[in-house]
């Protein structure tokens, strides 16, 4: 379910004896808008109201300046008509009381936090409750989340990886394996090279790691007690072997201490559902063979005597069996997974060693998720007996349904236990899948001939009695042994003389649980060799400051982010490759938990831990069940799994290292910084890091990533209200998204605020005319907005609903717009920060699914370059609220600079609180970027107009001005361009209501694009920028500003300032000289008629003699361009317009501020011919409209193309070189014959040409292919008339198939 949250309320408290009550305060029911459904759930008014995989829960974030180890006690129950539930579906409700409080004992900005976390409902099999009140008290000494035993480290704590060699092996079940002489020499181990009392076995066995990072586990990689038959004479014969105890990758009956007596072994979760436990990582449990370290640690001989009473002793043990298939994830998210579908009836059955007595008692759990149902039947039977009868029906919030039955069966008797599941004919719609069914019953100890696993839960673990078993037929039994400690396997002695094997036990662990393996030798499993490890020390790393998780292939690509950071910050920086990390951290296995293990004992309170990146992708499928899948490196899914708005996922777990008194994930906040790029692959690793150090002017060969385009911001904003509540006291709760978006741009950009030099771009949805279309409503105003603030936004925000496939319904970013994006290319690189408040617009654990938002981070040729983006459906409510406290935090200045973006999006968690939405809104990205923040070093001199003080219509303007260092003194070593904005007035605007629910209408001002954009050279510190203001300004005398930028390719800087601008100069400028065009497309090198890609960039070089408008002010006097002829879908390019000398446009003659050049990326375009045409207008409102021709390539086409052989000049005396146009961007071979008229061949040139189809617009460049006059023994050739004929070929054939030949003419004059 969607999460809900109405108030944050932060409690201060600052005595050491400490208690209070918090007491909900009931207030009805309140309707909940889920998007496709609407709930009327009861409600509470006080506290955060949250909804937590479907059930309400009571939720707030405590702030207190000291440490206080808190808990939650004394819980009020009182019980709750079903009327009084509302639409409340009672199958969310938890089975017990839920109350969970998390204090870090890490402060945040002075205050230690505290989030709390309880449910506001419960039920058991007779009753519903609702939460009336709890206490928070100071947690006693003796809690045992509090003891310091709970962080207990087991076993050995000297990495064995650092020396040696080590040969890696895996298993698939637990029991006795065996090594032999065959395996070694499998595996390339010469066995006689072998000391087999050398011979070592290194494992911590294949169960996950506790979540909760209190629990025991072992400290390091453990050795094993191992038997190696034949070890005697120092040699590895051929009859020599290893035997050894594996712990597989599953188990039962690990944690439940309800069932049985004693300890279990801990791993703190709130609910363990199943006795039977799957490994969600593995398949696999891992060890280490090792031979070269000294001798081994061998089993040892347990002789415990046998009980005095028959109490004791035990000749029956607990046995079990499951079936857990794990075939299907329903939605591709989430933990849970189930066998296949069914709607006919289905049977498991059991076989069991020992005939079932019918005094025993079988506990058994099954359960079924059921899919489609409407009023459907199903019953559940146990060797032909009725054990549980269901009717269910599917709703809206219960699209997939649990149906779970525990219970305990007697008077069964025989070797077959048969499940049957029998639905009622009748819907052929729906299906039903078995997530699981176990069972749990007593067996006689009889030695099975092979090797048997047993355990007894009545033991008292921990409690230091002796017991003793009694094994019957055992004439094959060669040995039994107590392998409850998996890592130090005891051999038991044989206590009875006759034909049973009987011995003693002492249960004297904490940790560990009763269990034995009897077997002979000839029985034993054998491993699989998996690889030869190298050796590593991952332990003795200290004092790293960026930790990076990555892969073996992308490990190249990493080190180039980490030695940027070594470099320009000094940082310690560690690229570590995950595998590395398993192999220490849990044992060869794949483990989440092990990456927040490694990171945690990186970030001891001691350590500078600072940011934590992931490189590569993660999917739902960690054990690649599914086809196609791209795992490499997992992120935490959540258990629930039903449903897109319960689930999560989230990288927030690795980074939660601080000692925790909670082991509910809702409760958490990560201590670091994190963020993840999402690679699948070499090329994709290669393109993120790109992009990345792109936006530091860090990469090789890149483009300049400087402009005034740091200066914009664009805030996208749906036209809906959901959730809104008009009376809150909280204002972000009224009224409809764009007044929430609006009051936090007002907050933070506008007024008297410390950041008002930036350029807001309010993209409203309502605030534009709507557009009708066959598939629904459209603002294409909207979708240009958003296309052109990819190329010039600082920052792109969106509020609203979305999905996979885009933003909004309307469609205001699109798929297809999306792949079209060109931000990063040979003319600039310019990646705006993105964040969406929305649904699941970055769905990036799916590997079947291609989301907008993972296309717009891995696009090669743009997009963004990181990303704040929502993987789930999040509640509306959230994004009112957190859309204000990110934005604050995302923007808060110190020294003038911004938070890295991973820093501010944690500040802004934790300011906000606790919430479980938090766990679907992710970093994608590097966390330690910093948001381009030029500094404010610019000083403007001198302001040169007919009247001091003012700018008008038509005024010839100077400005003179200095760059400064940050000592305040004059910068005479800065050399670049500047570039000066003039902006108007702001504009009053309104919103339309388009859709007729938006009401009261939003009255509020925005700041258009610049009036002025001029520019100048910065020589030795110093610049002159001089222009004519354009005719198209706001007459009316008020304040608007200057915006002066500069950049000399290293660092930029800035200066704003209030201006007053209007009237109009009498005597100004009045011209009717039209501007002056050149077009081209990707650059000047294009011609028309030209060949261009499907998504060329088109250049336009103008010049004027007093400038051009730029201004957008006057009606129809925008810079514009139509493709096809296509007038309703006219782009304006104000934006896009530079001025000054740039992008290949010189015009030399021409001064900066009469000459200027716009570059503006088409998307998508079709092969074939095609045909813009561009208008500009100059400051006095004369204009100019000019074609240009072209034709598209077919991407798909395969035979090479070639046109417009041209030499160049031609005419000529000395030289010349010979161009054309292709069709392939690939390496050409070229051959150039060159004949006299009567056809004799003087001259072969060959060659091979590269194209790039940005810089070269698919022609060879102009100086590739030159003919110097000579012919082909050096000698000049006469004057004359001659023909050329110019042969090409595709080194890959593949792509560009064939030939192509053209012939022309060429003339010598000498």
């Amino acid at each position: 379910m969607k999460t809900i949250r109405f108030f944050i309320l932060f409690l201060f408290c600052f005595s050491t004896v400490y208690s209070q009550k918090v007491t909900l305060e009931w207030d009805n029911s309140k309707e909940f808008d889920y998007g496709s459904y609407k709930k009327n759930l009861p409600f509470f008014k006080n506290g955060n109201y949250s909804v937590i995989n479907g059930s309400p829960f009571f939720t707030f974030t405590q702030k207190d300046k000291e440490f206080l180890p808190l808990e939650i006690k004394n819980l009020v129950w009182e019980k709750i008509n079903t009327k009084d539930l509302f639409e409340l579906n009672t199958d969310f409700i938890p089975q017990k009381e839920i109350a969970e409080i998390n204090t870090s004992n890490q402060p945040s900005d002075g205050f230690f936090l505290s989030n709390v976390v309880v449910s506001a409902f419960k039920k058991d099999s007779k009753s519903i409750y609702k939460l009336i009140s709890f206490d928070i008290v100071k947690k006693s000494n003796t809690s045992k989340r509090n003891s310091s035993s709970n962080r207990t480290a087991i076993g050995d704590t000297e990495n064995p990886l650092k020396t040696g060699t080590f040969y890696k092996i895996k298993v698939d079940k637990s029991g006795v394996f065996k090594i032999t002489s065959k395996f070694l020499r499998d595996i390339s181990i010469n066995p006689s090279s072998v000391n087999p009392k050398n011979f070592r076995i290194y494992g911590n066995g294949g169960i996950m790691l506790p979540e909760f990072n209190q629990d025991p586990r072992f400290s390091t990689l453990q050795e094993n007690a191992i038997q190696v038959i034949g070890e005697d004479d120092g040699k590895w014969d051929d009859t020599d072997y290893a035997l050894f105890y594996a712990q597989g990758p599953n188990g039962y009956n690990l944690f439940d201490s309800s069932n049985g007596n004693g300890n279990k072994r801990q791993d703190t979760r709130i609910t363990h559902i199943s006795q039977n436990y799957v490994n969600i990582y593995e398949d696999y449990s891992y060890y280490f063979i090792n031979f070269d370290k000294g001798p081994g640690k061998r089993v040892q001989t347990s002789n415990i005597d046998l009980p005095t009473d028959n109490l004791h002793i035990f000749t029956r043990y607990d046995d079990y069996q499951f079936l857990n298939e794990e075939k299907t994830n329903f939605l591709n998210i989430g933990r849970l997974w189930v066998g296949e579908p069914f709607n006919t009836s289905k049977s498991v059955s059991f076989t069991t060693n020992t005939p079932i007595l019918t005094t025993d008692e079988i506990k058994l759990k099954t359960s079924v998720y059921v899919q489609n149902a409407n009023n459907d039947k199903i019953t559940f039977s146990l060797n032909g007996q009725a054990i549980g009868n269901y009717t269910v029906t599917n709703t809206s919030d219960t699209k997939i349904r649990e149906i779970s039955l525990q219970t305990n069966a007697q008077n069964i008797s025989g070797n077959t236990l048969k499940f049957d599941y029998t639905p009622t004919a009748g819907n052929p719609l729906v299906t039903y899948n078995l997530d699981y069914v176990e069972v749990q019953y007593k067996q006689d100890l009889k030695f099975n001939n092979s090797q048997m696993n047993f355990r007894v839960f009545d033991i008292f673990e921990g409690s230091g009695i002796n017991y003793g078993f009694v094994i019957d037929n055992t004439s094959g039994l060669e040995q039994i042994w107590d392998v409850s400690d998996l890592t130090n396997a005891k051999k038991v002695t044989n206590k009875s003389t006759g034909s049973q094997f009987s011995f003693g036990y002492n249960a004297d662990s904490f940790v560990f649980n009763n269990e034995f393996v009897a077997f002979k030798s000839d029985a034993a499993y054998q491993p699989t060799f998996v690889e030869r490890t190298e050796n590593q020390d991952l332990a003795s790393l200290q004092n790293i400051d960026y930790l990076i998780f990555t892969t073996k292939d992308f490990a190249p690509q990493a080190e180039r982010i980490a030695t940027y950071y070594r470099t320009s910050k000094n940082y310690k920086v560690e690229v570590v490759d995950v595998r590395k990390v398993y192999n220490e951290f849990s044992s060869g296995g794949q483990d989440l938990t092990a990456l927040r293990d490694f990171a945690t004992k990186l970030n001891t309170p001691s350590g500078t831990l600072k940011y934590i990146l992931i490189l590569g992708d993660t999917t739902f499928d960690f054990r690649n069940k599914t086809t196609s899948n791209k795992n490499f490196i997992p992120s935490y899914e959540s258990d629930f799994s039903e449903n897109f708005e319960a689930s999560f996922v989230t990288d927030d777990y690795i980074a939660m290292t601080a000692p925790q008194n909670s082991s509910y994930i809702y409760t958490l906040f990560p201590n670091v910084a994190i963020g993840r790029l999402i690679a699948q692959n070499v090329q994709e690793a290669k393109t993120l890091v790109d992009k990345t150090l792109s936006y530091y002017n860090a990469a090789p060969s890149q483009s300049s990533p400087f402009g005034d385009w740091r200066m914009k911001m664009n805030f996208v904003v749906d036209d809906d209200n959901d959730s809104k509540v008009d009376n809150s006291s909280n204002p972000f709760m009224r009224g409809a998204f764009h007044d929430v978006m609006n009051l936090v741009i007002a907050n933070n950009f506008e007024g008297n605020t410390d950041k008002p030099e930036y350029n807001i771009k309010k993209l409203y949805l309502d605030a534009f005319p709507a557009q009708s279309s066959a598939g629904g409503q459209r603002y294409q105003q909207v979708n240009q907005g958003i296309t052109n603030a990819m190329s010039n936004s600082l920052y792109l925000s969106y509020f609203g609903h979305g999905g996979i496939n885009g933003w909004a319904q309307e469609r205001v970013l699109t798929l297809q717009e999306i792949t079209a994006f060109n931000n990063f290319n040979n003319a600039y690189s310019r990646f705006p920060f993105v964040s969406t408040i929305t649904c699941e617009f970055t769905l990036w654990d799916d590997h079947n699914t291609s989301s907008a938002g993972e296309q717009m981070i891995k696009l090669p040729q743009g997009g963004a370059n990181a990303m704040i983006t929502s993987s789930r459906a999040i509640a509306t409510v959230y994004g009112r609220l957190f859309s204000n406290t990110f934005t604050s935090n995302l923007f808060k200045l110190s020294n003038n600079d911004f938070l890295p973006i991973g820093d501010a999006f944690l500040a802004a968690k934790r300011e906000y609180g606790t919430d479980s939405n938090h766990l679907k809104v992710n970093l994608l990205g590097d966390p330690a970027l910093k948001l381009s923040r030029p500094k404010n070093l610019i000083v403007i001199d001198n302001i040169e107009s007919p009247v001091n003080g003012q700018l008008k219509a038509l005024d010839f303007v100077k400005i003179t001005g200095h760059i400064n260092n940050n000592g305040g003194t004059m910068d005479n070593t800065f050399n670049g361009k500047v570039v000066i904005n003039i902006f108007d007035k702001r504009l009053n605007k309104k919103t339309l209501n388009n859709d007729g629910g938006l009401t009261p209408v939003l009255s509020y001002t925005e700041e258009g694009s610049p009036i002025v954009k001029s520019s100048g050279t910065v020589t030795n510190g110093t610049f002159t920028v001089e222009f004519y203001m354009p005719k198209d300004i706001n007459y009316t005398i008020g304040d608007g500003r200057i915006l002066a930028y500069a950049d000399n390719n290293v660092f930029d800087v800035y200066n704003n300032k209030t201006q007053k601008i209007g009237d109009i100069n009498p005597t100004g400028i009045n011209d009717n000289e039209a501007p002056k065009v050149q077009l081209y497309l990707n650059n000047t090198n294009f011609v028309d008629g030209g060949i261009a890609n499907t998504n060329p960039n088109l250049l336009a070089c103008v010049t004027d003699n007093t400038g051009i408008n730029s201004t957008g002010s006057g009606i129809g006097h925008d810079i514009t361009v139509i493709l096809d002829g296509e007038v309703v879908n006219t782009t304006v390019l104000n934006d896009f317009y530079a001025p000054g000398a740039g992008n290949g446009c010189i015009n030399s003659s021409f001064l900066d501020y009469q000459k200027g050049s716009v570059l503006y990326p088409f998307q998508n375009l079709s092969p074939g011919e095609h045909q813009l045409t561009f208008k500009v207008w100059d400051i006095n409102n004369n204009s100019t409209t000019q074609t240009l021709n072209f034709i598209v390539k077919d991407p798909n086409a395969e035979n090479l193309v070639i046109k417009k052989l041209l030499n160049w000049p031609n005419p000529f005396t000395n030289k010349t070189f010979v161009q054309f146009e292709h069709n392939c961007d690939e390496i050409l071979d070229v051959n150039v014959q060159i004949y006299t008229i009567t056809g004799k061949l003087v001259r072969t040139i060959s060659t091979s040409v590269t194209s790039d189809p940005f810089l070269e617009g698919y022609r060879t460049n102009r100086t590739a292919i030159e003919w110097d006059g000579n012919d082909d023994f050096g000698s000049p050739v006469g004057k004359g008339t001659y023909i050329y004929k110019v042969l090409v070929k595709s080194q890959n054939q593949e792509k560009c198939k064939g030939t192509a030949s053209l012939v022309e003419k060429l003339v010598i004059l000498k």
